[in-house]
């Protein structure tokens, strides 16, 4: 029949700053296309997430095994690649032209059982059906919130005629997972995961993190690393396109505090004592496998210094 094996076309399943993503199914490929703000680099951030990927793929050889997931990239895609163009710009909707484009692994979001969950206990009661039925609301991840709490609690059966839900990168707060009975044991397994990432990134790829996500969503066929309420999950790390190059001097650790203190609040603050202590006895146990024994490397009193600066609270 003609038509048959006509290539399914691509979906938005997010947007930001940088641009809009697509993807053809819930697990495969995604695009993220650089159509967003002007001041942001889809190049930076292709270049960023190689740095990334390669320096978790041989940790492994040096005693670390990394628990954070991050998307496989492929392939930077520029306006002038008219071959990859010719196949792909169908299955984009009418008004989208050419751009530079980043292939990578799509992460698949959460099944219908754990967004019916976050949609009963959270959701307006009049939005619920409509919130269930929406394919928008299908692309279901979580944002981890370790570092803040709700300062009003949510009513769910207040009126909803201002109020708007969303469950694509739905955030949730710490006060939200105690709530929904997350094991303590997870949520620190939430920070330490974050923790162990962060000593990564500063002392192997030498990267600031600025503006990187996390996100809770299954994972890709390996051992899940929790299993709770939310289901079977992994913590992810996505978005690179803002990370900048750090020294290893001083200057360098004021640069990664200030991204910090700019990032959404995904890491711990001090003030929440148990996931703090875990973030930072993680992110120095981390500091300290990486460095090791070398003589003369500083990295480890930079480690030190970057924690006792965040205790000192953000300046």
């Amino acid at each position: 029949m003609k038509g048959e094996n006509k290539p399914s076309r691509y979906r938005r399943i997010g947007a930001g700053a940088c641009g809009t993503v697509w993807a053809p199914s819930e697990r495969g490929p995604a695009y993220k296309r650089e159509d967003g703000g002007l001041a942001r680099s889809l190049r930076n951030d292709y270049e960023k997430h190689q740095r990334i990927l390669h320096s978790l793929d041989i940790l492994p050889h040096s005693g670390i095994q990394p628990r954070i997931h991050v998307p496989r990239c492929y392939t930077f895609i520029q306006p002038t690649d008219e071959s990859w163009w010719a196949e792909h710009f169908p299955r984009f909707p009418e008004g989208y032209s050419p751009c530079n484009v980043i292939h990578s692994q799509r992460i698949a979001p959460f099944p219908k059982a754990t967004r019916e969950r976050l949609v009963t206990e959270y959701c307006p009661s009049d939005l619920a059906t409509e919130i269930l039925a929406s394919e928008m609301n299908e692309d279901c991840l979580v944002r981890p919130y370790l570092g803040r709490r709700r300062t009003q609690v949510h009513q769910r059966s207040r009126a909803s005629r201002f109020k708007a839900f969303s469950l694509r990168n739905y955030p949730l707060h710490v006060d939200q997972m105690e709530e929904l009975g997350i094991p303590s044991r997870d949520m620190r397994g939430y920070a330490e995961v974050m923790a162990e990432t962060l000593a990564i990134m500063h002392w192997v790829v030498q990267v600031d993190a600025n503006d990187v996500e996390f996100v809770l969503a299954p994972p890709d066929g390996e051992k899940c690393e929790w299993e709770n309420v939310l289901g079977e999950h992994a913590m992810w790390m996505l978005d690179f396109d803002l990370c900048r190059d750090m020294s290893m001097d001083k200057a360098g650790v004021e640069q990664a505090v200030a991204a910090f203190w700019k990032n959404d609040p995904f890491y711990p603050r001090p003030e929440e004592s148990f996931l703090w202590q875990a973030f930072r006895e993680t992110y120095l146990s981390t500091s300290q496998q990486i460095v090791g024994d070398r003589p003369g490397d500083r990295r480890l009193e930079l480690a030190k210094l970057f924690v006792d600066s965040l205790e000192e609270g953000p300046q």
